[in-house]
């Protein structure tokens, strides 16, 4: 089994308040979800334009993984929002040691 992971750093630049940031992230998490993804925002709570997010997925093989990850980037990838930083992996997961 592999499992990705997604941690991105966004920036809302048109953002003055917590909510007109949180119809936009709220929406972006959705379709996240939507798509199969846990995801969450992980911080930080109190600045109207800026907010870390991190989704992960488990897949059969680490091709399938990279497409979700695709998938995660594009779901980010708004007009709206800058990517300040956008770090994935693929990590193999074998219980057998």
């Amino acid at each position: 089994m592999f499992a990705g992971l997604l941690l991105a750093d966004l920036r809302f630049p048109g953002c003055l308040t917590l909510k007109d940031r949180r119809g936009i992230l709220c929406s972006m998490l959705d379709r996240l979800r939507n798509l199969g993804f846990s995801a969450s925002q992980t911080g930080p709570a109190d600045l109207p334009g800026r907010a870390w997010v991190a989704c992960s997925c488990a897949c059969r093989t680490a091709a399938a993984a990279d497409r979700m990850l695709d998938s995660a980037e594009a779901v980010l990838d708004r007009p709206d929002v800058d990517q300040a930083s956008v770090e994935r992996r693929t990590i193999l997961f074998d219980p057998e040691g």
